[in-house]
């Protein structure tokens, strides 16, 4: 819920009884006017492109963001899935691997977007991201190859741990 007024948060749904966590509203709109939120996993510390979802909503989700009936959003994923320090800046690439190394986890995710200065601001951060691979006749099945490098990537963690024991 975005709440502009006192007013605005009378007018909720809340109760007293509602736990509720409050933050400033950060615009993070890109000068496009669409909202932006990336995901890229953490696999032993090392970043892997997950998906972009872009939105003319700030709440930014996958399933809501409107992506298939826009060519343009998923050509804008496919550049970053492809090359992701050519779409997010190589000092963007740079916190996220900062990131990952300080969460110092084998398994971890994040989401974020960017500033219009190239800051990256984190929307969250967990162990328990999600990561599945889409229908082999989705229009979003281009993003299965790095799924599976994701897959791979942990598989080769487990491995490495496995062997040392």
């Amino acid at each position: 819920m975005l709440a502009h007024t006192r007013a605005d948060i009378e007018r909720s749904e809340l109760t007293q009884a509602d736990t509720v966590y409050a933050t400033a509203f950060c615009d993070y709109r890109s000068a496009d006017g669409y909202f932006r939120k990336y995901r890229m996993i953490f696999v032993d510390r090392k970043p892997y492109p997950y998906h972009l979802a872009i939105s003319d909503h700030w709440l930014v989700h996958y399933v809501t963001a409107d992506m298939l009936p826009a060519p343009w959003k998923l050509e804008e994923e496919r550049a970053f899935l492809k090359d992701p320090a050519k779409a997010l800046g190589t000092d963007a690439l740079a916190t996220l691997e900062n990131i990952a190394k300080r969460l110092d986890l084998d398994y971890a995710g994040i989401d974020f977007s960017l500033m219009p200065d190239g800051r990256v601001l984190v929307f969250e951060s967990n162990a328990t991201m999600l990561v599945h691979p889409e229908p082999h006749a989705s229009p979003l099945a281009y993003k299965n190859t790095y799924v599976d490098a994701i897959v791979d990537a942990f598989a080769q963690l487990i491995e490495s741990r496995r062997a040392r024991h």
